[in-house]
């Protein structure tokens, strides 16, 4: 699968601090090619749900600037990180987080994982 959304970190607004944490997130697409099928169907079917989508129209959701694209890339990136949370129970201000696009270097390769601190490379 190629990379169509840069790789990128977010943090959710303050107002969203006391219940998603004040850290940095990332979120990288490559995380999906490593999913296993019966992971990934599980993952669409949990997006189908609770927002109407799969996988791919929410990414193509949040290329356009969608709220439903970015709360469900906001979810996934917590998913891939570890955090076991209903979708259905997820509701931040995506428009108010602070997002940041990266570039993938060997100084910062794609992760999935949340960060105490931004990232100084910005694309």
């Amino acid at each position: 699968m190629q990379r169509r959304i840069p790789l990128m970190r977010f943090r959710f607004a303050e107002a969203d601090h006391e219940r998603y944490g004040d850290g940095w997130w990332t979120f990288d697409e490559a995380a999906l090619t490593r999913l296993r099928a019966r992971e990934l169907m599980a993952l669409d079917e949990e997006l189908r749900e609770h927002l109407g989508v799969n996988v791919i129209t929410a990414l193509d959701s949040y290329l356009k600037g969608g709220t439903v694209g970015a709360l469900a890339v906001m979810w996934m990136a917590r998913r891939f990180a570890g955090v076991d949370e209903s979708l259905a129970d997820f509701d931040p201000l995506p428009m108010l987080a602070e997002v940041k696009l990266l570039k993938a270097t060997d100084d910062n390769p794609p992760a999935s994982t949340s960060s105490p601190s931004p990232v100084s490379e910005e694309a």
